[in-house]
């Protein structure tokens, strides 16, 4: 068992326009694809310079007793705590509980809070899991916290989904005086990567030839707008984020969203996987730009990136 420090804790409003009238940050999806440079960053946390000592999850719990909801524990200095141009390793793990939640729906949340993240004015948000990379940009250090964060994810998630009755937070800043690199890099390797490893073995074991329909996912047009991710039980998305059976859980609980169910149609080419309904598909969802596609090369008509 890793002995973590203790950390402020923080309660988020119950009721939840309070919780997002808190907020002084813009978070629409304007904001989405955000990059903010190496010059014009108040705080980083993540990215290459820490890969080994990084996690992001959203952890599902199947009882409701391990959950203290509409808490934020924040452990380590905040963004209004450290110097301009600061850089730490980090953990970020938020938990989710409900009574028509099932443990595979850990994926689809996970998604959702990336989208609530990636919306926040002045955050940049990159990759996922233990490649996460964020940077608050020097323009909004004066009225950004962790805290705000953290809540306004709580609150997007439990407004977009009433099915999440609780949700809490735990921001880890691995600063030397809360252990450092070592202390995140601990807590990933004992506690979060076997989370991670159970998370995938539930979507293990089922391949193309033995569904009728796949999947697509159309969210990243926020930022690449002839962009479409087609999804199969053996090939994901390039953001990784996102599976087979993701996919279904977030048809089921978000049907008007970005996220479409598809027959395969006729299949043109074995080898490559070409299927007709998919190249029909493709040309409207791309803007007429994308005519064909190919789901098992990267070098003739290639899923688009």
């Amino acid at each position: 068992m890793v002995k973590i420090p203790e950390g402020k804790i923080y309660h988020v409003p119950e009721d939840l326009e309070d919780a997002l009238d808190e907020l002084d940050f813009d978070i629409s999806p304007r904001n989405m694809g955000e990059r903010v440079r190496k010059g014009d960053f108040h705080v980083e946390y993540g990215g290459p310079k820490w890969f080994g000592s990084i996690y992001m999850i959203m952890q599902v719990v199947m009882d409701e007793n391990e959950i203290r909801d509409n808490v934020i524990e924040i452990i380590g200095p905040d963004v209004d705590e450290v110097e301009e141009g600061s850089t730490f390793p980090f953990g970020m793990q938020f938990k989710i509980w409900g009574s028509e939640i099932e443990e595979d729906y850990d994926e689809f949340f996970t998604r959702g809070m990336a989208d609530s993240l990636e919306n926040i004015e002045g955050l940049m948000g990159v990759n996922t899991m233990k490649t996460f990379w964020m940077r608050v940009s020097k323009r909004v250090a004066d009225r950004f916290t962790l805290r705000k964060m953290c809540q306004s994810v709580i609150a997007l998630t439990k407004s977009a989904y009433p099915i999440v009755e609780k949700m809490e937070a735990r921001m880890i800043v691995g600063a030397p005086e809360v252990g450092g690199a070592e202390l995140i890099k601990q807590i990933r390797e004992e506690e979060i990567e076997p989370l991670w490893k159970l998370s995938e073995s539930r979507r293990l074991g089922i391949e193309d030839d033995d569904v009728d329909n796949f999947y697509s996912c159309t969210l990243c047009q926020g930022f690449a707008p002839n962009h479409v991710c087609i999804l199969t039980p053996q090939r994901m998305p390039f953001c990784g984020i996102i599976s087979y059976r993701g996919a279904q859980i977030g048809k089921e609980l978000d049907p008007h969203g970005y996220i479409d169910e598809l027959p395969k149609g006729e299949q043109l080419i074995t080898a490559s996987g070409q299927y007709k309904g998919i190249n029909d598909y493709m040309f409207e969802k791309s803007n007429r730009t994308i005519k064909r596609l190919n789901l098992y090369s990267a070098i003739k008509y290639p899923m688009t990136s």
